[in-house]
């Protein structure tokens, strides 16, 4: 039952826009009561069928040097703003909030 209620949580935040994992995490775990691990959350996020991972942002650490973090969006989301969007491609998004796959650039509204 705590999985339902994260994933419900989880889609109505990617329902504004992409977000990392560590950004649902965060708004999880601020939101919800007991929260959840990111062991938990990365389990939720890869098996669910209306959340699919558009790319990956770097992150760089102090101890550990950079990494990489996954961006995930709603499968909604992506229809909505990136209707030629194939699955396992990236999607970039920039500052003023467009949308852009490998050659198009996508005006979001």
């Amino acid at each position: 039952m705590k999985t339902v209620r994260i994933r419900e949580k989880i889609k109505k935040f990617l329902a504004e826009k992409p977000r990392n994992t560590a950004e649902i995490l965060e708004h999880i775990n601020s939101t919800m009561r007991h929260g959840t691990t990111s062991q938990q959350l990365g389990n939720v996020l890869s098996k669910d069928k209306d959340i699919v991972k558009v790319g990956y942002i770097k992150r760089s650490g102090i101890l550990s040097g950079g990494y990489d973090i996954c961006e995930w969006a709603t499968r909604i989301w992506v229809s909505d703003n990136c209707p030629d969007w194939k699955e396992g491609q990236p999607l970039i998004l920039d500052n003023n909030g467009n949308v852009q796959t490998s050659s198009d650039l996508i005006r979001r509204s």
